[in-house]
C-alpha cells in the first residue's frame, strides 16, 4: 500500500452523503423551501440573512456556497423535497405562516398620501413577503 503524496487531496465523500449532511444542517438552521404557484419556481429562505430568498433549480442555487462548492444546504433541501435523495424527515414539515400584510395574496394595493388624502393606485408586490405569500 502506498502512502498518499503530500500534495494529493483526500477523497471527497459521495455526493449523497454530503447532501444528507447538508440537509440535516438546513433543518437545524430552519431553512424553508417554498414553491411559487404562479410559475412553479422553487425559492428557499436564507438562514444567515432573514428576509433573503434564493432561487433554486434541480441543478443550482443562487447562494455563494453553491457557487463555491457545487452544493449547499438549500440545494439539499430541494433534492429531499423532490425525492432525489433518500432521507426521511425527523417529523412532519412545519407549515409556513401566511403573510398577514398581504392576506396570503402576495400583492398589496399601493398608496400614497398628500395632506389629509390617501390615494390608491395599482397592485404591487408585497414588501413584507416579496410575493412569496409567507411570513418572512
Amino acid at each position: 500500500m502506498q502512502d498518499a503524496h503530500w500534495n494529493q487531496r483526500p477523497a471527497s465523500p459521495p455526493r449523497e452523503v454530503t447532501l444528507t449532511r447538508l440537509l440535516d444542517k438546513a433543518r437545524v438552521e430552519g431553512v424553508r423551501l417554498y414553491r411559487d404557484p404562479a410559475d412553479g419556481r422553487y425559492y428557499v429562505s436564507s438562514a444567515s440573512t432573514p428576509g433573503r430568498y434564493y432561487l433554486l433549480t434541480g441543478y443550482s442555487c443562487e447562494c455563494a456556497g453553491f457557487c463555491q462548492h457545487g452544493h449547499c444546504k438549500h440545494y439539499a433541501a430541494l433534492m429531499a423535497a423532490l425525492g432525489w435523495i433518500d432521507r426521511e424527515p425527523d417529523g412532519p414539515a412545519p407549515t409556513p405562516a401566511a403573510c398577514s400584510d398581504c392576506a396570503d395574496k402576495g400583492t398589496v394595493i399601493g398608496t400614497f398620501a398628500t395632506g389629509r388624502r390617501t390615494y390608491r393606485y395599482d397592485w404591487q408586490t408585497c414588501p413584507t413577503c416579496h410575493g412569496l405569500k409567507v411570513a418572512a
